[in-house]
């Protein structure tokens, strides 16, 4: 996705009836990550048949979003979702990585023990959602499987500020940029990563999604917006996937946004 950020003055007659630029109403970035005051939620169905060979690869990306800062900088901005059968990672398939500069956390395990690898690749679809707010002790996370509360933990010893600088940027199914601290021969890059697996109704949430909003909604469709409906701001992304094959590449390459922000 590669959202709309802001105005600019001299392009604004090119882009008439875009994405309008509110930030009153909740209408700047599709992919605004203030985890300190508004929180941030991420669903998605999932069909997993089994894990690449961890020798290749021992991450498989859900969603990777930066905000295009090196990540030596105080500004450096990262949010990403991950799975991995590798066992030297741990039993726990779903890790999180949230960094602001120094600040955050680093590839922690999100879900119940008892929601092993097996669980997870087990050849079926199912619904997942993950719920993020930060406070003063640091990030607490919800995790959701099937529309119910699988596990509850807080990441990190202190908050994490609002990255929402301009740049925002991210990718489903692989990394969108190197990871931080990688070296040669595990070095990364954008595009590494890829899922091996089938992604469905994925919504990015600007905000945090209570148990009863996933439980209410995680086995339908969701409303969006338009520049003339304030509906449903929250809703950075959602992509239905619902475009069908018709077996040209030009075509296929085509996902459509249903969150009504065009992105």
């Amino acid at each position: 996705p590669n959202p709309t950020t802001g105005p600019a003055a001299n392009l604004a007659g090119q882009f008439t009836g875009s994405n309008y630029y509110e930030p009153s109403m909740n209408r700047a970035s599709n992919l605004q990550l203030d985890l300190g005051t508004r929180g941030a939620s991420l669903e998605f169905w999932l069909k997993k048949d089994g894990f690449l060979d961890p020798t290749i690869t021992n991450r498989e990306v859900i969603f990777d979003l930066w905000n295009g800062q090196n990540s030596s900088s105080v500004d450096y901005g990262r949010l990403r979702l991950e799975l991995t059968g590798n066992v030297a990672d741990g039993s726990n398939p779903v890790l999180l990585t949230v960094l602001s500069g120094t600040t955050g956390f680093y590839r922690q395990p999100i879900a119940a023990t008892t929601f092993t690898s097996a669980s997870l690749a087990d050849g079926k679809w199912h619904h997942y959602a993950v719920t993020m707010r930060s406070a003063s002790l640091g990030v607490t996370t919800k995790f959701y499987v099937d529309g119910e509360l699988n596990n509850t933990t807080t990441l990190g010893s202190i908050g994490v500020n609002d990255i929402s600088t301009p740049g925002l940027r991210a990718n489903l199914g692989a990394l969108i940029t190197a990871v931080s601290g990688t070296t040669v021969p595990s070095s990364t890059a954008a595009g590494d990563g890829k899922l091996s697996g089938s992604l469905d109704e994925f919504r990015y949430w600007k905000t945090q999604r209570t148990s009863k909003q996933i439980g209410r909604y995680w086995f339908t469709q969701v409303g969006g917006g338009t520049n003339t409906d304030i509906a449903n701001t929250d809703l950075g992304i959602y992509f239905k996937f619902n475009e069908g094959i018709v077996g040209e590449d030009a075509i296929d390459s085509t996902v459509l946004d249903y969150s009504g922000r065009i992105t």
